[in-house]
């Protein structure tokens, strides 16, 4: 019986609170796993009701009637301790489920009436960070990932100083992937990047190395110059042997004349150091040296 005369009286203090303004409002967040003071009031009372509820649903928490009768509902049985001195309560291993508002309703009087508002976190993973170093490019792109939670803001540094966003340093991804363009070596050191929300921060460091940048473009520039020095020499020491005698034969007159062409050609189509020739560099000075008469696979059939 006194159960359904609290109930009652507590759809009284709806119809009534609809015409009123509730005076306090707290918000608070935590961190999933952890516990949650949820602090009463200051105030005399003779009872009292805690209350969830989100945008889909809602649930009776604890409803105290002093000397009368107080009930912990079967939902947060074990999870809540509360206190009949001043109505506060804790809440044990909060979880993502348990975002929502809290209402404390006290004797029916709507100005004694507060709600607190609770958001449960994920806790932040160390963040793991990957290069696409194995890559042919001369840019280097690292990217900041943590396995759990969601970053509420993602920063880069290096020697303690936040990485500016300019022509060189380009961040994307929400901060989360660092380009750096045309890398040299005055980029090689540690890139430190921090993850925070508001119930953690975590930090990792990469190292960018020297070994990263000689897997770049530029190495292979090199063996295209020693490749087109090897040929030079081999078509000098040609023409010294020769001593500029004729061809012996019409076939050897026709195959020189043919090489001739082929050079000019490459030589005034190929530039092998220009971005984006690399490849056709090497082809072509591979049926160079092939052409004067040396056994070179091009891989080109």
């Amino acid at each position: 019986m006194m159960i359904f005369v609290l109930s009652f009286l507590r759809l009284l203090q709806l119809l009534t609170e609809s015409a009123s303004v509730q005076v306090l409002k707290e918000s608070m967040v935590a961190a999933t796993g952890t516990s949650v003071q949820f602090s009463g009031t200051d105030e005399g009372f003779t009872d009292f009701y805690w209350e969830f509820s989100n945008s889909s649903k809602s649930f009776l928490i604890i409803e105290y009637a002093k000397n009368v009768h107080s009930t912990i509902f079967e939902k947060y049985v074990n999870r809540v301790e509360f206190s009949r001195t001043d109505g506060s309560f804790m809440l044990k291993d909060v979880h993502e489920a348990d975002t929502g508002n809290y209402k404390m309703a006290v004797d029916l009087d709507p100005k004694k009436t507060k709600i607190l508002s609770l958001t449960v976190i994920d806790p932040l993973s160390t963040p793991s960070i990957s290069s696409n170093c194995s890559s042919k490019s001369s840019t280097v792109v690292l990217s900041c990932m943590e396995q759990r939670g969601r970053a509420s803001s993602v920063l880069w540094t290096r020697r303690g100083a936040e990485l500016p966003a300019n022509q060189h340093y380009w961040l994307s991804d929400g901060n989360r992937t660092l380009t750096i363009w045309n890398a040299k070596e005055s980029d090689i050191g540690y890139y430190t990047c921090s993850v925070a929300n508001p119930v953690s921060r975590n930090v990792s460091s990469y190292q960018l190395s020297i070994k990263c940048l000689e897997s770049k473009p530029r190495a292979r520039h090199g063996l295209i110059a020693a490749v087109l020095f090897v040929g030079t020499l081999v078509i000098l020491s040609g023409s010294f042997l020769t001593g500029g005698r004729k061809p012996a034969s019409n076939l050897e007159g026709r195959r020189n004349q043919q090489i001739n062409e082929m050079n000019e050609e490459w030589q005034v189509t190929v530039n092998p150091f220009s971005a984006g020739s690399t490849e056709l560099g090497l082809i072509s000075a591979c049926l160079h040296l092939r052409n004067s008469m040396l056994l070179i696979d091009c891989g080109i059939g």
